[in-house]
């Protein structure tokens, strides 16, 4: 494996190629970098120092950011060997495109010029199992939640194991994004944004990149497929 080097900076990504994918690209190759050093033992812990700290009071400039489920054993930043400023994340329950969550990333990208989205979905979602759970009491709120994801799973069959449960609703809530977002599928179209779905293995810290969001062109509804090419 190369040698290990802090995260660069916005302005120091590889820019070579004339494609507007190159940066939405680069960042996430630079994501999956500091993730195989998570994996390795290799961790380096970029930008945690105090100066870091305060070198970012003035104002953040992400690389990259990362809609992922609330749960205390998906620390994103340290999967992805990161440090501040570096990630904007964006975390609930079931890992859920919600209003709340959209408009967080349409901040992430349209004012903070974010140009990779990862929606991160897990191994044994407590959310998803709940779904899949209809006898379980719930308090009101976690019983809307849960009963969105109800209904979303149901469209797939009633004899999903929580494996394939977890895997489908991370590649939907990836779909769901786009979809939901009219300035997030310009900017797919436009090639100025990568909206990529993983799913973390609790069990061995590796993460299946399970491919990119790709918007369905008109006529016809708003839509978004997933595809593992590019």
């Amino acid at each position: 494996m190369a040698e290990s080097s802090a995260p660069p900076e916005p302005n120091q990504l590889p820019d070579q190629d004339p494609s507007p994918l190159v940066r939405p690209a680069a960042v996430l190759r630079w994501l999956k970098e500091g993730h195989e050093r998570f994996l390795d033992g290799h961790s380096i812990h970029p930008h945690t120092t105090r100066e870091r700290m305060r070198a970012v009071v003035e104002g953040q400039h992400p690389l990259a950011a990362v809609l992922g489920c609330a749960d205390s054993r998906v620390p994103v930043e340290l999967l992805f060997d990161s440090g501040f400023g570096d990630l904007f994340v964006v975390r609930n329950a079931g890992t859920m495109s919600t209003t709340a969550a959209i408009a967080s990333l349409e901040y992430a990208v349209g004012h903070l010029d974010v140009s990779l989205v990862v929606v991160l979905g897990h191994e044994a979602c407590g959310a998803v199992s709940a779904a899949l759970n209809p006898q379980l009491l719930l308090t009101p709120s976690l019983s809307q939640v849960v009963g969105q994801l109800r209904m979303e799973l149901l469209q797939y069959g009633e004899h999903l194991s929580l494996e394939e449960s977890c895997r489908r609703h991370t590649l939907s809530a990836a779909a769901n994004l786009v979809h939901s977002s009219v300035l997030l599928t310009d900017r797919v179209r436009a090639g100025h944004l990568a909206v990529v779905a993983g799913y973390y293995d609790l069990h061995s810290s590796a993460i299946d990149w399970m491919g990119h969001v790709e918007p369905i062109r008109y006529p016809g509804p708003a839509q978004a497929s997933i595809s593992r090419q590019r």
